[in-house]
């Protein structure tokens, strides 16, 4: 098989075009990710005052870009996209490890979703609508999709704003919010994760409101899984360390609590009290305190265990 190839655009949208043109861009998505060898697109709009948009799509192979440039399917989409253009290049073949065009957007929201089994066409008409949505809100700066490599996994959404205000007016748009409800009856399970610097955040964000936990939850579940860590480093760690400079023996010891805190506890405990972190008015009373309740138990037992055996 050849090497993987990316498929770039470069579109000169006509003036007062840009709605029409990011719709067709999803309908674009929508035919291309039923096409053998596809792995991925990215759309990133016109900025500073330009008109040229640039779309990036990833092939499994040259083979298969091949294939996708002189299918039928790909000239009927083309034509339709074509008239809202005054210009571009709309054939540019590069292989996958030259440079390309690398987005700009300063606030990155990434979505991980499950699809209901037999549900996907649904799901790429939703993403149709909801892309030709969000490209219309001020600071949209182009959106990432990737399928799963195989059923049942996880589809891949990435979403730029050119600010975290402007990304968060689209969050919270009641448009957005129809369109979620919608996406029940075909999204099985849908994780938000905001990326405004380089890490990303300890636990997730709402699907509904794109907002994350109470902090007061964030930080108990934050002690619940960082305890244990540091008694552990206290037997059996710090004893390795007497020998070093303690500014360093508490770098280093701060770093393994990090790390595990990050990648071990955290994601754990995420997960098994996810009906707890985010609750809604039609959410029952008795989880709030019942949440609170069971994680002092947990804390006492965590006490105990060690109290008992260290």
């Amino acid at each position: 098989m050849s090497s993987p190839a990316v498929l770039i655009t470069t579109a000169r949208v006509r003036a007062g075009k840009d709605a029409e043109f990011a719709a067709w861009k999803a309908r674009y998505d929508t035919v291309i990710g039923k096409f053998p060898g596809y792995l991925s697109s990215d759309m990133m709009p016109a900025a500073n005052g330009s008109n040229e948009w640039k779309i990036l799509i990833n092939f499994r192979s040259t083979d298969d870009l091949g294939a996708w440039q002189h299918s039928t399917a790909r000239a009927e989409i083309i034509a339709a996209g074509a008239r809202l253009c005054e210009g571009g290049k709309f054939g540019e073949v590069a292989q996958a490890d030259e440079p390309s065009v690398q987005p700009t957007g300063d606030v990155t929201e990434v979505i991980f979703s499950r699809i209901k089994p037999g549900m996907e066409d649904a799901y790429r008409e939703w993403t149709t609508r909801i892309e030709a949505a969000q490209a219309r809100y001020p600071g949209y700066r182009g959106m990432f999709l990737q399928p799963p490599d195989e059923n049942g996994g996880m589809w891949t959404t990435i979403i730029r704003f050119k600010t975290a205000p402007q990304l968060e007016a689209w969050m919270n748009a009641p448009e957005r919010k129809s369109l979620l409800q919608e996406s029940k009856a075909f999204i099985e399970h849908e994780q938000l994760t905001r990326l405004a610097t380089a890490f990303p955040g300890w636990v997730p964000v709402d699907p509904i409101t794109g907002k994350g936990p109470p902090n007061w939850k964030t930080a108990l579940l934050v002690l619940l899984g960082l305890f244990p860590i540091v008694v552990i480093e206290l037997r059996f760690l710090n004893p390795l360390l007497r020998g070093l400079n303690s500014s360093l023996a508490t770098f280093i010891g701060n770093a393994i609590s990090v790390a595990a805190t990050s990648f071990i506890t955290m994601p754990l405990f995420v997960r098994v009290f996810g009906w707890w972190l985010f609750l809604d008015k039609k959410s029952p009373k008795w989880k709030t305190p019942a949440g609170v309740v069971i994680l002092g138990l947990v804390c006492a037992g965590e006490v105990a265990f060690f109290w008992h055996f260290f």
